[in-house]
């Protein structure tokens, strides 16, 4: 999101953020035969444009997405329109509504009549003044796209306004080059053949089908995965997820059952060229943005350097005060959303659980996941990390559903996060969980902290919290809260378990720890 430049060439030092929650909608006018419709909403704020995803057969359909736009100044007009979403024929107007944004406001849930004979939509509205000169202002509202001017600014790359034909076709910046190419098409009702492009921060389709042209931008930085998949089971085929929310790429995206959106495109003439094409152009998008962000970071720790240096006086209490002002580290887990879940006795001192069950070398986690006939489990090392304190890995595996409304197995993504205190007494431990493939399964994480405190020379004292954290508003939050805090609620108590037997193998066992078997239950 960009703040235009007037003519003067110069940038107004405030502006506004206004945030957009689409809620859900109702009773929305039958544009198909049958009655139903399949609703997709735009929402504008003058050339920016927001596209929610497409909800199949509903008049009242519920969306649960957030955007982003940024206006110079207020009051502002958003307007909001459903379409009924059609491949064959002209989509429809459903309806639509112009809501004014007069000053700094922030409401709750609002019904808004549309403007035809039925249909109500429910928005949540916020804006906020910024700053446009600040670092914080450049780092959440524009993104990527002062990233890539920054760098072509460095580099002084000598780039010409037909620098391909893509440019003349597509709202593409004439400053990118369009690195590879590839004939395709991308699903729909029926498949739009046409042309991919992939630069250094978009991936780009163009087709001109029936007379009908569709173009379609996505950013690298909304896309979260790609994978190999296959269309009418003998079509190789390339799947793009989406990170929620994301949207106006010239097409609304695929809703999937799990709340989130996709793209796929097939027919390639090469698939697995194509897939690696687009691994090496994430990878390097990826890399880059964590240079700018290693950069930014040592020129604000210089910046603070500086600073102490210059202001320093005589006083050495003041100036202790002072640096141990600037190390602040940020909260692994949201705190707001733990309950107890258990307090027991662990039989072994906070130091010893994390070298025996935890260590980059311990070989609990690999027999409690085999033990529960969980699969493709990889462990990270673990690492400092200057943003949390303390040491962080991640953990992958693929576990076993037990609910009837979900896969029979689904890829798991666990952040730990381990901290001892200055005396090496007490521990936390803390870890964020979050299941891909479950329905809504990006909506949510699972949340937990494990506190050690000692109590003897061989034994401490262990209290768990655990939390359901809602990333996204969702009708069924509830729901989702109670089902998930009783699963792992279970879970816990079973790891518990098998680490205090585990830990007293270890000791009896010695350094043969890998003889040891894990005899918890799945």
């Amino acid at each position: 999101i960009t703040l235009v430049a007037d003519s003067s060439g110069s940038r107004s030092s405030t502006a506004y953020v206004i945030k957009l929650e689409l809620v859900s909608a109702k009773y929305l006018i039958g544009a198909n035969l049958n009655g139903t419709s399949e609703p997709y909403a735009v929402i504008s704020l003058g050339r920016q444009k927001r596209f929610s995803p497409m909800v199949p057969s509903q008049r009242n359909p519920v969306w649960g997405e957030a955007f982003s736009f940024l206006a110079r100044e207020l009051p502002a007009e958003v307007i909001i329109t459903v379409y009924d979403w059609d491949n064959v024929c002209k989509r429809k107007v459903i309806g639509s509504v112009t809501v004014a944004i007069l000053a700094e406001d922030e409401t709750g849930a609002v019904w808004y009549d549309l403007d035809s004979r039925s249909g109500q939509i429910c928005l949540r509205i916020s804006s906020k003044k910024v700053s446009s000169t600040s670092d914080s202002f450049f780092k959440q509202y524009t993104g990527a796209k002062s990233q890539r001017k920054i760098i072509l600014a460095r580099q002084r790359l000598a780039m010409t306004e037909d620098s391909s034909p893509l440019h003349a076709t597509i709202e593409f910046p004439h400053d990118e080059i369009v690195h590879h190419s590839y004939s395709c098409a991308l699903e729909r009702s029926f498949l739009r053949y046409g042309r991919m492009c992939i630069s250094s921060w978009h991936l780009c389709f163009q087709s001109h089908v029936f007379s009908k042209q569709l173009n379609v931008i996505i950013p690298l930085q909304d896309i979260y995965e790609i994978r190999r998949s296959q269309h009418s089971l003998i079509n190789p085929a390339i799947t793009i997820f989406l990170h929620t929310g994301a949207g106006g790429h010239g097409v609304s995206p695929l809703c999937c059952q799990n709340g989130s959106v996709r793209y796929k495109f097939t027919s390639f003439w090469n698939r697995n060229r194509t897939f690696r094409a687009l691994e090496t152009a994430l990878q390097s998008y990826r890399a880059t943005l964590e240079a700018e962000k290693q950069v930014s970071s040592h020129l604000l720790l210089k910046g603070e350097s500086m600073n102490v240096i210059s202001s320093r006086t005589d006083n050495i209490k003041t100036e202790d005060r002072r640096i141990g002002l600037t190390i602040t580290f940020q909260p692994f887990i949201n705190e707001h959303v733990l309950v107890d879940i258990t307090s027991n006795t662990f039989p072994g001192t906070p130091e010893n659980f994390f070298t025996v069950i935890l260590g980059d070398d311990a070989m609990f986690f690999q027999q409690y996941r085999n033990t529960r006939k969980d699969t493709d489990l990889k462990l990270s090392k673990w690492h400092v990390s200057d943003e949390y304190g303390g040491n962080v890995r991640e953990v992958t595996f693929r576990s076993l559903c037990h609910s009837p409304l979900c896969p029979p197995d689904t890829a798991v993504t666990e952040l730990q996060h381990a901290s001892f205190s200055n005396d090496k007494r007490n521990l936390i431990y803390e870890t964020k969980q979050q299941a891909h493939d479950v329905p809504f399964g990006s909506y949510f994480e699972i949340h937990c902290r494990w506190s050690l405190r000692t109590t003897s020379s061989s034994t401490c004292q262990v209290d768990v919290k655990i939390g359901v954290n809602m990333k996204k508003w969702c009708i069924l939050q509830s729901k989702i809260k109670s089902g998930a805090t009783e699963e792992y609620r279970r879970e816990v108590c079973k790891i518990l378990e098998a680490a205090s037997d585990y830990t007293v193998k270890a000791e009896s066992n010695g350094p043969n720890r890998e003889d040891i078997v894990v005899t918890s239950s799945a």
